[in-house]
């Protein structure tokens, strides 16, 4: 018996989605309680996307992989989240292959 079955691999696709979903929200928040006032505005495109990748729109998936970049990038420069530096660093590349991942796998053409 094969250890992935295709109802398990789509349900853990589905986790994984739901995953990237939190993600892109809690980012969103993140942005919203420790920025300036550009946070107001980075905000709401992180839940944009999250409401793109629910949808499983095939941009969606591209911009959440940008998204989480862009918060590397951010984090990495020291212009955002300075408490959570390296948190943000270490969960920000394996957003991005997720993403790829997601995109490949489950959305819609």
């Amino acid at each position: 018996m094969p250890l992935l079955t295709p109802e398990r691999k789509r349900r853990l696709d589905l986790s994984l989605n739901a995953l990237l979903i939190l993600c892109l929200l809690v980012a969103g928040a993140v942005f919203l309680g420790y920025s300036e006032g550009y946070g107001m505005l980075l905000a709401p495109v992180g839940w944009v996307v999250a409401l793109g990748v629910f949808r499983r729109w095939r941009w969606a998936y591209f911009a959440s992989a940008v998204w989480a970049l862009a918060c590397y990038q951010l984090a990495k420069e020291g212009l955002e989240f300075e408490v959570l530096k390296r948190v943000v660093m270490i969960f920000s590349m394996p957003l991005v292959v997720l993403s790829i991942y997601l995109h490949e796998v489950l959305a819609r053409r």
